[in-house]
């Protein structure tokens, strides 16, 4: 394989990134809330920088399979 080409597809793959978390930027804390990186319930439960604690129960209650230990 073509060394470019292999450099166009992981310019490609990273633009594409880029360009989605720019389009969803709630992407980052869903995945980082979701679980899958090894965060405990405690600190996904604390308000997020920019959140007051009102808001903050607000949002989550959008997001109830996400937050459901913190809901409880």
């Amino acid at each position: 394989m073509d060394k470019r080409i292999l450099l166009y597809i992981i310019a490609g793959i990273l633009i594409l990134g880029l360009i989605l978390f720019t389009l969803f930027p709630g992407m980052i804390y869903a995945i980082k809330d979701s679980g899958i990186t090894g965060n405990n319930a405690a600190d996904k439960c604390d308000p997020q920088p920019g959140y007051t604690e009102e808001s903050w129960r607000e949002h989550m209650s959008h997001h109830p399979s996400i937050y459901k230990e913190c809901l409880s």
